[in-house]
């Protein structure tokens, strides 16, 4: 027997409602971290899970060395249907159309720096405006297409960049800028996550203001006390994050 359709779409609100239910029965109506062995699960990039885990973790491994943390790839187009459905109980990305039935808050400001190879034929010294828009760009995206966060700021100066290629994930940019006369442009904080000898680094070459990363979650997860305390903590461990 197979479940129906309508029975799959149940499946994880129902079990996001059983946990907690066992949370509030298990401990009268509070959440004990050093006692829960729950599982959350947080919807994120690599960059950003590379920013914060390494915060969290050691966090969890005192106060609540049982629970469990699953991350996810970030598929923006569904985090609102993964969080209606309860698939995942947080994301960590910038959803600025979200229905009102998700929540956020914000994490921490994220400012961009752009890379370039050491052996750039062109871009030494400085990155201008000019040779920022000549040359062709690496763009890192989770939606699969050639236009991103910077191509909207630029759009709304009346100008244009060539994006020549577009990936998933910022591991394999160092590889591939080191070896060509691409540009990519990524939060800052991720350029100071490891040493790039191969690169050099630039600020944008115009004004911007920025952005803030957000943690976003279901509104039925408001009053869930073990939700709440992970998202305290994010918050907390968030707050040592520089932009």
């Amino acid at each position: 027997m197979r479940p129906t359709e309508k029975a799959l779409d149940l499946a994880d609100p129902i079990r996001a409602a059983l946990r907690q239910i066992q949370d509030a029965l298990g401990g009268l109506g509070q959440f004990s971290p050093e006692r829960s062995g729950r599982i959350f699960r947080i919807a994120t990039t690599d960059h950003i899970a590379a920013t914060l885990m390494p915060r969290l973790v050691p966090v969890l491994r005192s106060a609540a060395p049982r629970i469990s943390i699953v991350l996810r790839g970030l598929h923006r187009q569904e985090i609102v249907d993964w969080l209606e459905k309860g698939s995942i109980d947080l994301a960590i990305t910038i959803l600025p159309d979200a229905p009102t039935t998700i929540k956020r808050t914000s994490l921490f400001h994220v400012n961009w720096t752009s890379i370039v190879s050491a052996e750039h034929p062109e871009i030494r010294d400085e990155l201008t405006l000019e040779l920022f828009l000549k040359y062709p760009h690496l763009l890192v995206t989770h939606v699969g297409d050639l236009k991103g966060y910077i191509d909207r700021l630029l759009d709304d100066r009346g100008l244009k960049r060539t994006v020549a290629m577009s990936l998933p994930f910022a591991l394999a940019v160092p590889a591939i800028i080191a070896e060509t006369d691409m540009i990519c442009t990524l939060p800052a904080n991720v350029i100071r996550l490891a040493d790039w000898p191969r690169l050099r680094s630039f600020p944008l070459p115009f004004d911007y203001s920025g952005y803030q990363e957000t943690l976003l979650w279901h509104r039925r997860n408001d009053s869930d006390p073990g939700h709440a305390w992970l998202r305290r903590t994010l918050i907390r461990v968030s707050e040592t994050v520089t932009s």
